[in-house]
């Protein structure tokens, strides 16, 4: 059995939703320092790593270990249900996952049932990336938001201490150039030159989530999974996206 109580849970909340922009439902391990999922997207093509510490809870307790398969999007709607303020309860009882908002004279229940889903997904790619780019999350949102006007793919291309991010469609095409000192570049780490193409729908559904005043890291080698890291408050995230090869 676990439990876990919050005073407010608008970080776990926050939490929940970036995971579910990504996967349909996962397996949520809990264990004794606290909660964490692998799971790979519905297309296998992008991975997502949580972590929550059990000290970000007012209250967190678990009886050994568990692994607990939910349905993201009906754990998101109950969730939304809570509104701003009031204590949240949240365990496991016979084959459910119980949420209770508690008022000061008030309580409100909901179940949803555990589903069965694979454990998880144990090992991450092992990748030694050329390039760390450290940027500003609103910034990279906007990359995103610019490049989806013109094609459905993006590709980043970086060369010292310069990222370039470029796209071509149809009936347009977009060129972003930034250095490494410009206010959405906290900085470029490169061992050498990379450059890799990846589809933008989904590079949006991983950063959705993220708060757009912090920081992002993406590590970037050419032709391999890009590498996503952000934290939302404790919650930590890990995204993998495999890249599109272009055969010449």
């Amino acid at each position: 059995m676990f439990k876990i109580d919050m005073n407010e849970m608008g970080e776990f909340k926050g939490a929940i939703e970036a995971l579910g922009n990504l996967i349909d439902e996962g397996a949520f391990a809990f264990k004794k320092e606290g909660i964490s999922l692998h799971a790979l997207d519905p297309s296998q093509i992008a991975m997502v790593i949580f972590t929550m510490p059990g000290n970000a809870f007012a209250d967190y307790s678990v009886d050994g270990s568990q692994v607990i398969g939910i349905n993201l999007d009906n754990f998101n709607k109950i969730l939304a249900r809570g509104g701003k303020g009031g204590k949240v309860s949240i365990f496991d009882e016979e084959n459910k996952v119980v949420v209770q908002f508690l008022g000061e004279k008030s309580k409100k229940s909901f179940k949803v049932p555990i589903i069965e889903v694979g454990a998880g997904i144990e090992r991450e790619p092992k990748v030694e990336y050329d390039v760390k780019v450290m940027m500003n999350a609103g910034a990279f949102k906007d990359v995103i938001r610019d490049i989806a006007l013109v094609s459905s793919h993006i590709t980043f291309e970086v060369k010292g201490k310069k990222l370039r991010i470029s796209a071509s469609g149809d009936n347009a095409e977009a060129d972003l150039e930034f250095d490494e000192g410009d206010a959405s570049i906290k900085s470029i780490e490169t061992q050498s030159a990379a450059r890799a193409t990846f589809p933008v729908q989904y590079l949006d559904d991983m950063v959705k989530g993220a708060d757009g005043n912090a920081d992002i890291e993406l590590g970037l080698k050419t032709n391999a999974p890009i590498k996503i890291k952000y934290a939302l408050g404790n919650a930590a995230f890990t995204y993998y996206l495999a890249p599109r090869i272009d055969l010449e």
